[in-house]
């Protein structure tokens, strides 16, 4: 009898805003995952505006646009990371990545089925916001993972991502990654963050028909000048600072997202 293929999981790390730390904390938790064992697939999903690349310190001659396009196979595009994770880089300033077309769904469909055998995890480095092609992603994904930010702007912007998703695609169970919070007290900053968003989702958005949206929260990632110097490095914080204070919650992160593979 045929052993059925274990499918990978995906996960989708999102954020309602730019400038949150997403791109960084994608990075990183590949980099943590594979450290504890687990084959990982990083795709930049930003198909518009990549930036993944110069968070790992790579130049790729290649993007996921050549693959999308046929102009090139998945062997040529593909890039092994020095961090042990494999990755799918995307371009930049390529205005054909922002607009999410029936092709682009169907060729992406089908290149994950293509991949999920190969790998435990794939992580979506998706675009910051509610357009399609950010929401398409986000929506492929086992595990949606929001990053946020204690600022009123990321907090909103969070609101109206989660009201957006659950709408549209009715999905009501997300992780959330509190970072930037209060070196001094993390924890209790995410504990309190996430706290004040659910109680908003369920005044606001909550019906009684169907499932509850539920936050989790999955980590709480403190202020940390660690991270920016590692970017300016274009390297991971186990590389630049391994002994700073974000990298013990980062790999708290991976942890959580381990248990639930």
């Amino acid at each position: 009898m045929a052993v059925e293929r274990k499918r990978a999981r995906r996960i989708s790390i999102i954020s309602g805003k730019g400038g949150v730390g997403k791109t960084v904390i994608t990075a990183n938790l590949a980099a943590a995952l594979h450290s504890i064992g687990r084959r990982v697939l990083v795709i930049d999903a930003d198909l518009g505006l990549a930036n993944l690349d110069i968070v790992l310190g790579v130049a790729p001659k290649l993007t996921i646009q050549d693959l999308l396009s046929g102009s090139h196979t998945l062997e040529e595009v593909l890039l092994k990371t020095s961090n042990g994770f494999d990755l799918l880089p995307a371009g930049s300033g390529l205005t054909e990545g922002t607009i999410l077309t029936t092709t682009l769904a169907q060729r992406m469909n089908s290149i994950l089925s293509s991949l999920e055998g190969h790998y435990d995890a794939i992580l979506f480095d998706g675009g910051a916001g509610i357009g399609d092609v950010a929401l398409f992603f986000a929506n492929l994904a086992d595990e949606i993972l929001l990053v946020v930010t204690p600022e009123p702007t990321s907090l909103m912007d969070s609101y109206a991502t989660i009201k957006v998703l659950h709408q549209l695609y009715g999905r009501n169970e997300f992780l959330l990654v509190i970072n930037q919070a209060s070196p001094s007290c993390p924890d209790q900053v995410g504990a309190s963050v996430v706290s004040h968003l659910q109680n908003v989702i369920s005044r606001f958005i909550g019906t009684g028909k169907g499932p509850d949206i539920r936050l989790h929260l999955a980590g709480s990632i403190p202020t940390d000048p660690a991270i920016p110097r590692a970017i300016s490095e274009r390297q991971l914080l186990a590389e630049t600072s391994p002994g700073s204070p974000s990298v013990s919650p980062m790999k708290n992160v991976a942890d959580v997202l381990h248990s639930r593979m």
